[in-house]
């Protein structure tokens, strides 16, 4: 009695692979969207202004950039803040003495020179992200117990995968210039265009270490890694 239903059953089983191969095709040819969360400008101690360094992140075909001067820069930060042609992300990269932070979504600067567990929880009182910058580095090493308890968000990591690492990664280039922003940026497989957005996908750690083929002395030495 069944048997006279197998022809169904397996046109429908071979419809359900289709199906599933379909849309397993479409989200691989989904673009990438790409974008790089720690630039810096003339505003500190950058070698473009604002307009150049969009420019250059559009050429890359970028859909969300981070300005993260060394301080508060209230006509950049305007600029970003009503920037149209890419989602623009204000913040500073907190420096310290010791340790660098990435504060990202912050219109006003934070005080450096407190514990790393303060830093952070300023950042987040801000209604920003935390994330440690370049934290391999001898110069600027983070200890493990800043990594995991001061309440970061996420940290720079140079290497995939990041399970490998105790918070969520980013991938930056530090770009000091327009012609570093390609070094190394971020790709997530989702449209970001808030903020909440970026959370998402940092959170998730769906996204993942894109770069460009760079010449050396374009390299930002924030990864080159002693």
């Amino acid at each position: 009695m069944i048997t006279k239903y197998y022809p169904y059953i397996l046109i429908s089983a071979l419809l359900l692979v289709a199906i599933t191969v379909f849309l397993n095709r479409q989200q691989i040819l989904q673009p990438s969207i790409l974008g790089n969360l720690h630039t810096h400008t003339i505003c500190s101690d950058g070698d473009n202004d604002y307009e150049t360094m969009i420019t250059a992140a559009l050429k890359l075909n970028f859909k969300f950039i981070a300005i993260t001067d060394h301080q508060i820069c209230p006509e950049v930060i305007n600029k970003c803040l009503f920037e149209t042609r890419i989602f623009c992300i204000p913040g500073e990269e907190v420096t310290g003495n010791r340790t660098h932070l990435l504060a990202l979504n912050i219109t006003k600067p934070v005080n450096p020179y407190q514990p790393m567990i303060k830093q952070v929880a300023d950042i987040h009182a801000l209604g920003g992200l935390a994330i440690a910058a370049h934290p391999y580095l001898k110069k600027f090493q983070y200890t493990s117990a800043e990594l995991t308890d001061s309440g970061l968000d996420a940290m720079e990591c140079t290497t995939n995968p990041d399970e490998l690492h105790p918070l969520p990664c980013i991938y930056t280039s530090d770009a000091h210039r327009a012609s570093a922003l390609g070094f190394q940026f971020l790709s997530c497989p989702a449209p970001i265009k808030t903020f909440s957005d970026l959370k998402k996908a940092i959170f998730s750690r769906l996204c993942s270490r894109s770069f460009l083929s760079t010449p050396n002395t374009l390299r930002p030495t924030s990864f080159q890694i002693n």
